[in-house]
């Protein structure tokens, strides 16, 4: 009985084997299949999937206050804020060069410290001008480059700006070199200016525009064209604040700009007596600054010209 009760237990077991093996075999299949496929996931789009990720992290307002995004930010604006004072400084410089400068009329004695330096129209002023109480430190054909090396009745340009201390210094050179390469004159006359400044450093200089000549007196070299080309170049070194450009032209010249040929026997030089408008027209164009007062708080009279002279 015993032998045939495990005997029983073995069928059954053969059977339920034989019945249900082909379930198992499948679900083993299954699984295994399943894990080769979880396998065989491309890591590419893991990792697509993570960048994304990150990347909307980043974005959200949290990551904005980070101390990179910070110090990113604070470096933007720093810059921004950099740039901003470098166009305010350069407007702030422009505006002064470009300001309107208020012009006084003064009286003769304004002049008693004054220097005038240039060429022979500086020396026609002397002669035939009505500033006697001025210095002149001129002579025919004095030009920028040649400042250092010449002297004017034996005095060189740096004895006569080292002498004393003026008040006023007027400069007017270029027409004998208005021909030339202009960075070069520009470069010397540009000299002058910044050893005016350095020898005479409480005098105003007044930069005087070349004056203009005549249709009749233009050559390939001295032209009004290239008279005022050096002039716009010399407008630039003024400051308005020491340093002054001023033009004389538009009382000597047509309506197109040139030298009247009634004012000059040569179209280059005035006649004697149109000196005299010079010296008026200086005495209605004085920048008075508070150290340099004198002479402006007297009467200003318009000099009677003197006859024509050659």
């Amino acid at each position: 009985m015993n032998n045939f009760k495990k005997h029983s237990y073995t069928f059954i077991l053969a059977i339920t084997f034989f019945v249900m093996s082909p379930f198992m075999i499948h679900k083993i299949w299954k699984n295994s299949a399943d894990a080769k496929k979880a396998e065989k996931t491309p890591p590419a789009q893991v990792q697509t999937t993570t960048a994304a990720t990150a990347e909307e992290s980043n974005n959200t307002p949290e990551a904005a206050g980070t101390p990179e995004a910070d110090g990113e930010v604070q470096q933007a604006e720093a810059q921004d804020s950099t740039g901003s004072q470098d166009d305010a400084d350069a407007a702030a410089v422009n505006e002064t060069k470009t300001a309107e400068v208020e012009y006084q009329t003064v009286g003769r004695s304004y002049f008693d410290d004054a220097l005038f330096i240039g060429d022979s129209r500086t020396v026609g002023l002397s002669e035939y001008g009505t500033l006697k109480n001025a210095e002149y430190y001129c002579d025919i054909g004095l030009s920028a480059a040649g400042m250092n090396s010449t002297s004017v009745n034996g005095v060189t340009f740096d004895q006569e700006i080292d002498s004393k201390q003026y008040g006023k210094i007027y400069l007017m050179l270029g027409i004998n070199e208005c021909g030339n390469d202009f960075e070069s004159t520009m470069t010397a006359y540009r000299g002058v200016v910044e050893k005016l400044k350095v020898h005479q450093p409480d005098a105003v200089i007044y930069l005087m525009a070349n004056l203009h000549v005549a249709q009749s007196a233009e050559t390939g070299a001295i032209s009004n064209a290239n008279i005022e080309n050096l002039n716009s170049g010399i407008r630039t070194l003024a400051d308005n604040k020491r340093v002054f450009y001023i033009d004389v032209n538009e009382v000597y010249t047509d309506e197109n700009g040139y030298l009247k040929t009634d004012y000059s026997f040569d179209g280059v030089h005035p006649y004697g007596e149109y000196y005299v408008m010079w010296c008026d027209w200086l005495c209605q164009h004085a920048v008075v600054l508070e150290d340099t007062a004198a002479g402006a708080e007297e009467t200003y009279t318009e000099a009677v010209p003197e006859e024509a002279t050659e």
